[in-house]
């Protein structure tokens, strides 16, 4: 980890600690690889309170595990009432005997006037057996009438819960987390909450929840809660406090300690990947614990220990409505809300996407398990990028107000550009600037989400990665990110260029527009993830797979696409291009029209056999007349149009291939791409992708075979 110097800066910057806008909850976690340095609770800190437009002052809290410190049963809890403390007093002497050690401490009044103490106890290693059920009932006492008098919120040989109502810092505070060499362990996860499901009038309520070993924090709304709840309350396990969240740590401790699952399985059924992303093997442990699978939108960090291993895991949901970023160096690696939250702690740290319906492990004695993604991960490499900034102004500690002020009084005074460095996660940045003549903005670091949104002609410059949402309608302008962008880039793009020199995360180029004169451009160099183009209706989206991958997109590519053009370098498989009706459904309907005479049994028995049911295939199998009812229920909706895929290269006969090849030189000048690699993209063959009239005829499918380029 870098930059010793740099984390005690920000730990001790109050103008980030406290948050300027309530927003949804943060998450970060961090662990460490073999034989790498313990981690302090002030890289909890730096990495948590750094998200200043996350979470609220209704609760934050931090979760340490260390591995070496196994000697004790340690258990903490919550009190709010004298009758509280002496159920759970009586009832832990009556299962565990006398503890080793038990200490009250802290009082602290809540919003709504109540006072929580914390009570501690210490007990022999060798009463860990059951204790899960034990908490369980203890806890299930201290609940009447839906009033909450007490809980257990933290127990196991390995973990240990801080959490509070409160601003990441204050809650820090209270703990002495913001000094120095408090406390020390091989992994971290930490959390700063909006509540939507439970209030935040207590601790109770707040991240981490924690069953025995094994603690989450969550960012998202759990769905399938009723499902999972009904699960854990079949295995025995009664109390809870009434926030979704809180189920999750029970389902991998269940899952895991008491079923016998890997880490990666549990992640599996937890995960809940569409049946169609899933292997044979996958399938069975899915459906066998089908009430433990996760639904919603989601994005936990959970750590997990047992006397074999230490497990920091990542799970995303299948549609990814969550944002997350995964981050390694040397010696840790990293989950986070934001990539700021990881620049903060090691500012050369290589940091990628996860796809959708995803999970990431890492473990203590076994580094990287599952990186939460099928791209090849790459070193942060960014030669290209200049090295002069120190002209910029310096943005350290700027809240997104004072950046807008800068910006807007620099071009009310004819500068033709205003420039800054050290950006780390500011929001909003260029939000709705409007002009008519040459004016630039260049940003060295990390600019937060929202960059650009609205933008009506300014040219905004990025030395570095950017956050979600960039050029969200944007009407005209020009966006160049020299590193990658994260999720829904370009959401509603109506007008100007958004140039991506490496990756963008899932639904880039969403509801994409053009309007007479206005037709957008994304460019990106390297890869997109799933759903690009989704709902497109005009304008150009353009992949150029620099980095030769064999799988340049994700899935789901114009998925409700009714207008514009999506071009890719190199091959997309069929599969991967829009939302493919599911076979189980489509194979029932022919099976009714075999049954009635309409269709053989030939003819039945070969799409059956289709890997996956794509119209082009099977319109060539089926009479006109049936195959007009199945594309109206399977391949038609009331805002869908036909999709055409052509594969072949571009083409100068064409005006848009014009326009298009023109738009690729702009990219490769902006970015210095070498002539050798601008001549083979310029004659390599491109996946088009773009909607058609139902009686066009539809173009020949992709070859399933991606070329090798010397």
């Amino acid at each position: 980890m870098d930059g010793q110097e740099n984390r005690s800066r920000w730990v001790f910057d109050t103008t980030f600690g406290q948050p300027i806008v309530k927003d949804g909850c943060g998450i970060f976690g961090i662990i460490r690889k073999p034989g790498a340095p313990k981690i302090g609770n002030q890289v909890a800190l730096s990495g948590l309170a750094c998200i200043k437009y996350r979470g609220s002052n209704l609760g934050a809290g931090y979760a340490c595990f260390d591995s070496s410190k196994n000697e004790t049963l340690k258990i903490k809890s919550f009190i709010n009432s004298e009758n509280a403390s002496h159920l759970i007093t009586t009832k832990l002497s009556e299962y565990l005997g006398d503890p080793l050690f038990s200490n009250e401490s802290r009082t602290k009044v809540q919003p709504d006037g109540t006072k929580i103490l914390t009570l501690e106890f210490r007990y022999s290693k060798d009463l860990e057996s059951g204790i899960d059920l034990i908490v369980d009932e203890i806890n299930s006492a201290l609940l009447s009438n839906s009033n909450v008098d007490g809980r257990i919120f933290s127990y196991g040989r390995y973990v240990e819960v801080f959490k509070e109502v409160g601003f990441p810092l204050e809650v820090a505070q209270m703990f002495g987390l913001d000094r120095n060499d408090q406390i020390s362990g091989d992994m971290w996860i930490a959390h700063t909450r909006q509540p939507t499901n439970s209030p935040g009038s207590s601790p109770i309520w707040s991240h981490p929840f924690c069953t025995l070993d094994c603690a989450i924090v969550h960012n998202g709304d759990i769905s399938s809660f009723g499902a999972n709840l009904e699960l854990l309350g079949s295995m025995g396990f009664k109390s809870h406090v009434g926030t979704d969240s809180e189920v999750i740590s029970g389902l991998l401790n269940f899952l895991v300690r008491k079923e016998g699952l890997s880490v990666s399985d549990a992640a599996t059924v937890l995960t809940n990947p569409f049946e169609e992303n899933a292997n044979k093997l996958q399938e069975g442990i899915l459906s066998k614990y089908k009430a433990a699978r996760l639904d919603g939108p989601f994005a936990v960090v959970a750590g997990y220990v047992d006397e074999n291993d230490s497990y920091l895991v990542a799970l995303i949901d299948r549609s990814k409505f969550r944002p997350i970023v995964i981050g390694e160096d040397k010696d840790y690696f990293y989950v986070a809300s934001e990539e700021n939250q990881i620049r903060i702690l090691s500012p050369d740290a290589k940091v990628w996407t996860p796809q959708p319906g995803s999970f990431f492990i890492a473990s203590l004695k076994n580094g990287l398990v599952s990186t939460g993604t099928t791209r090849e991960l790459r070193e942060r490499t960014e030669q290209n990028l200049r090295s002069d900034f120190q002209h910029f102004t310096d943005a350290t500690g700027m809240s997104f107000s004072e950046l807008k002020e800068r910006i807007n009084s620099a071009y009310q005074t004819g500068s033709e550009e205003a420039s800054f460095r050290n950006l780390s996660g500011q929001r909003y940045i260029g939000i709705g600037i409007k002009t008519r003549k040459e004016f630039r903005v260049k940003l060295q670091g990390y600019p937060g989400n929202c960059l650009a949104n609205l933008n009506d002609g300014a040219i905004f410059e990025v030395y570095g990665s950017v956050g979600d949402d960039l050029g969200d309608t944007m009407h005209s302008g020009k966006i160049i990110v020299h590193g990658s962008a994260r999720d829904v880039v370009g959401q509603a793009l109506q007008g100007g260029d958004i140039f991506v020199r490496r990756s963008v995360g899932n639904r880039a180029a969403i509801q994409m527009r053009e309007y007479k004169t206005h037709r957008p451009f994304l460019i990106v160099g390297e890869t997109a993830d799933d759903y690009l183009g989704e709902y497109m209706a005009g304008g150009t989206a353009i992949v150029l797979n620099l980095s030769n991958e064999q799988f340049p997109v994700g899935s789901y590519v114009g998925t409700g696409m009714v207008g514009g053009a999506i071009y890719v370098r190199g091959i997309v498989e069929e599969k991967r291009i829009g939302l493919l009706p599911k076979k189980e459904d489509l194979m029932n309907y022919l099976n009714a029209e075999k049954l009635e005479g309409a269709i053989s049994g030939e003819v039945f028995e070969n799409i059956l056999k289709l890997e996956f049911p794509s119209e082009r295939v099977i319109s060539q199998l089926l009479p006109e007349s049936i195959m007009k009812r199945v594309r109206s229920l399977f391949f038609r909706g009331k805002y869908t149009k036909p999709i055409s895929i052509e594969y072949r290269a571009l083409s100068e006969e064409k005006d848009e291939m014009i326009s298009v090849k023109r738009k690729m030189e702009d990219f490769f000048n902006d970015f210095r791409i070498p002539n050798d690699v601008r001549d083979i993209v310029m004659n390599s063959e491109f996946t088009v992708i773009r909607t058609i009239a139902d009686e066009e005829k539809e173009s020949p499918v992709p070859p399933q075979e991606v070329p090798v380029e010397e």
